[in-house]
């Protein structure tokens, strides 16, 4: 049990890092903007690029982890982002930031995708409670970085420095997965090789996709856009709008905290339709309500953050073999639907403003909640062994 605690430790901090560092490029969206001459539209390309890499490096990580341990995959992830932070610090042009923050998004792929697969292995019980800690942990990183990175840009402290204090937190993380032991884990596969055109033809997996899909391209729009949207409609200064950004955040991570307990009570999808559809509600009267409301917008953080690691606790109980491999295919065509998601974001924020376009994130949760009540309906009449749903008597 000593053996799992330490590579647990290590995934959470990891976790932690990747929360701060992965929010950074919402704050920085207005000096990207200034320093490289961009428009919103080119903004929408660095989420777009990053996104690619994200999706990209989770694909590539359900196939690593299957063939490596766990220890070499992370630390793969490790060095992609100390060697990115370090190349944005020296960026002078908009394309060497695009380069870098693909792989730096690639990365945190291959960190979250480790996290996902490894802590629910080593901690068979109670497994809502063990995702909802991981990305509680994920929280915490975002509310200190979102505050910290608001309050210091204020005072001067320019962008750049950010990513070199963040290439020194993940070179000293680098130093501590070196020196610790990871457990053996194996992972049950089939005599036949399960084929990606399996996977993305199954009615369920497709379901998945779509509700996991539309669901993150909220939370990611919001962590990426809000500062945006108010300081350059409603005016607020940025170390106010990161203020809005940093409760939302709060909330959130206290919700993965608390929330894993009240999964384990409630149920898995009846607590992710509740989460969901009380998200809708505050989004709905947030941007209804404008400047007054925006508060609201900040609250649905605590409805938010049950959502993703119950999606991912359940698709590891689901899926008893090619369990690594099928989470990756169904994480990595949910994250082309938050690139697609978010590029339209940036491309809208142009032609029709930043308050209009933010609509389209109460839709998407609505999506995600047609596409939840879906899975519940399908689970019913699912063989767990065959990854097919049974025919109807």
């Amino acid at each position: 049990m000593i053996k799992a605690v330490i590579p647990a430790i290590l995934a959470w901090i990891s976790m932690i890092f990747m929360g701060f560092t992965d929010n950074m490029k919402g704050l920085f969206i207005p000096s990207f903007k200034s320093e490289f001459n961009i428009n919103n539209g080119q903004v929408g390309y660095v989420i777009i690029l990053s996104t690619i890499g994200y999706i990209l490096f989770q694909y590539i990580g359900g196939i690593l982890i299957q063939k490596l341990e766990h220890k070499k995959v992370y630390l793969i992830s490790i060095l992609m982002c100390i060697i990115s932070f370090i190349s944005i610090y020296f960026s002078k042009t908009y394309i060497v930031l695009l380069i870098f923050m693909f792989f730096f998004n690639g990365g945190i792929g291959l960190i979250s995708m480790s996290a996902n697969t490894m802590l629910p292995a080593i901690f068979t019980n109670h497994q809502a409670i063990i995702m909802n800690i991981t990305h509680f942990c994920y929280g915490v990183g975002a509310i200190i970085g979102q505050r910290f990175i608001g309050t210091m840009m204020e005072k001067g402290v320019v962008w750049r420095q950010f990513y070199l204090m963040s290439g020194v937190a993940f070179a000293i993380l680098l130093a501590g997965v070196v020196v610790s032991k990871f457990p053996d884990i194996s992972f049950e596969e089939k005599k036949e090789k399960l084929k990606f055109e399996n996977v993305i033809t199954n009615r369920l997996t497709i379901l998945y996709i779509i509700s996991i899909g539309f669901y993150v391209g909220s939370e990611v729009a919001i962590s990426t856009w809000l500062v945006n949207l108010v300081t350059e409609t409603y005016g607020f200064t940025i170390s106010k709008g990161s203020l809005y950004l940093s409760i939302f955040f709060f909330l959130f991570t206290i919700g993965r905290l608390l929330g894993g307990f009240i999964v384990d009570k409630l149920g898995n999808f009846k607590s992710i339709l509740a989460s969901l559809t009380v998200s809708f509600i505050l989004l709905m009267i947030g941007i209804l309500g404008k400047r007054e409301l925006t508060i609201l917008i900040s609250v649905s953080g605590l409805f938010f953050s049950i959502v993703f690691p119950t999606f991912v606790a359940t698709i590891n109980n689901v899926f008893k073999t090619n369990t690594s491999y099928i989470l990756g295919t169904i994480l990595m065509l949910a994250s082309t639907i938050n690139m697609i998601f978010n590029f339209l974001i940036g491309q809208l924020n142009d032609l029709i403003g930043t308050y209009l376009s933010f609509y389209i994130v109460p839709i998407s949760i609505l999506i995600s909640i047609i596409g939840t009540i879906k899975i519940d309906e399908k689970l019913e009449n699912f063989d767990y062994d065959t990854l097919e749903i049974k025919r109807e008597e």
